[in-house]
C-alpha cells in the first residue's frame, strides 16, 4: 500500500472523527438554548422567558440575530425574577452576544424592543453559559476536520509528485 492511501485513510478518519466530535460538542452547547423567532415591530416586542438557577451556573448569556437591523433601532432589556431591568443593550451588530451573573434563581425576561417604524427579523435567544470544556470539544472537533483536509491536500501532493517521478524512469 503507498504512503499516500495510507495518509488518505487517516486524514479521513480525523475528518469523520472530527465531524462527530463538532456535531455533540455543538448539540451539548445548544440543548438548553430558549429562543423565540419573529418579526419585530415598533408595536409588539419580542420576549424570550427562562428559569435560570446559579446553583447550575453562575453565568448565563442572551443572544440577539438580526437581519436588516441597520435600518432598526433594536434594545434588548433583561429582566430578573423580581421584574427590574438588570441589563439593557442597544443591538449595533448582525450577531450579539451579551454575558450575565445569575444572583439568584427564577424566571429571567429577555425582552427585545425596535424603537423605528421598520420590521427586522430577529432571532432572539437565552440560556446558560456553556462550559468551557463543551467549548473546546466543538473547538476540538473543528480543528481534527481541518487537520484532515490538510492531510488530504498533503496525500494529494505527495500521489501526484510520485505518478510524476514514475512517469520520468
Amino acid at each position: 500500500m503507498q504512503k499516500s492511501h495510507i495518509v488518505i485513510l487517516v486524514a479521513g478518519a480525523l475528518v469523520a472523527v472530527g465531524m462527530i466530535t463538532s456535531y455533540y460538542g455543538a448539540r451539548f452547547i445548544a440543548q438548553d438554548i430558549v429562543y423565540n423567532e419573529g418579526i419585530l415591530n415598533s408595536t409588539v416586542p419580542i420576549h424570550v422567558p427562562m428559569y435560570l438557577d446559579p446553583a447550575i451556573s453562575e453565568t448565563a448569556v442572551f443572544v440577539v440575530q438580526s437581519e436588516g437591523f441597520s435600518d432598526a433601532s433594536l434594545v434588548a432589556k433583561l429582566f430578573d425574577p423580581s421584574n427590574q431591568v438588570i441589563s439593557t443593550k442597544k443591538i449595533e451588530q448582525k450577531n450579539t452576544e451579551v454575558e450575565f451573573t445569575i444572583p439568584t434563581k427564577g424566571t429571567y425576561r429577555l425582552e427585545l424592543e425596535n424603537e423605528r417604524q421598520t420590521e427586522v427579523h430577529v432571532i432572539v435567544g437565552l440560556t446558560y453559559m456553556p462550559d468551557k470544556l463543551l467549548i473546546s470539544l466543538n473547538y476540538l472537533g473543528q480543528m481534527l476536520i481541518l487537520s484532515g483536509f490538510v492531510g488530504v491536500v498533503i496525500s494529494g501532493i505527495y500521489a501526484f509528485k510520485s505518478r510524476k517521478k514514475a512517469q520520468l524512469r
